[in-house]
């Protein structure tokens, strides 16, 4: 995987992860002004994913109605 910081059709910048085949996995959702800006909220994304949980929707719920 990589990340790849590069400039919207605005000239903002943004950040997106790719992972290794080439497909966008994760991007910024908002261009920033600056080129810092981008990196450093790309660097937050990645501090993030370590401590994020997964939750599981597929599982049943029983109803509580009988």
């Amino acid at each position: 995987m990589k990340f790849e910081i590069y400039r919207d059709t605005r000239s903002e910048y943004r950040w997106r992860l790719k992972a290794a085949n080439g497909r966008i996995i994760a991007d910024s959702g908002e261009g920033y002004v600056s080129k810092i800006n981008a990196v450093t909220a790309a660097m937050r994304f990645k501090g993030g994913i370590a401590a994020a949980r997964i939750v599981d929707f597929t599982v049943a719920v029983l109803s509580r109605t009988r």
